[in-house]
């Protein structure tokens, strides 16, 4: 997903990164500041760049409730998705399973083995 966006003053932002956008009085030609993470200092922007980045981040509407079904409809592959992998591991043979348990054992006494004293993950010393 392409997070990048042009505002009309020629700025590129990543808004994957947004914080805050927090209007500002006191700066003559700036009316608001952006915040992102990562980034040490506000960016100045002009009120039409804020209006332009109210609207992509859909600020403007007054969304008061979420809407269930439009969501699941945005995730149906990831649901199917999911239900595959339910539907596999219901079905793992009990010899597969059993092999898991054991490989999963050995990682726990692995990790441990390198954890000193009092800091182990999976066991009590």
């Amino acid at each position: 997903m392409n997070t990048s966006i042009e505002l009309p003053s020629g700025k590129i932002l990543n808004i994957a990164r947004f914080i805050a956008l927090l209007p500002v009085s006191n700066i003559t030609d700036s009316n608001y500041q952006l915040i992102l993470e990562g980034y040490p200092n506000p960016i100045n922007l002009e009120s039409s760049d804020a209006e332009t980045l109210k609207k992509i981040l859909e600020l403007d509407k007054n969304v008061s409730a979420w809407d269930k079904d439009k969501q699941l409809q945005k995730n149906q592959r990831a649901i199917e998705i999911l239900r595959e992998q339910i539907e596999h591991y219901q079905n793992i043979p009990e010899s597969e399973s059993v092999a898991r348990q054991e490989l999963f054992e050995s990682f726990k006494q692995t990790i441990d083995s390198q954890r000193p004293d009092g800091q182990k993950l999976y066991s009590e010393s």
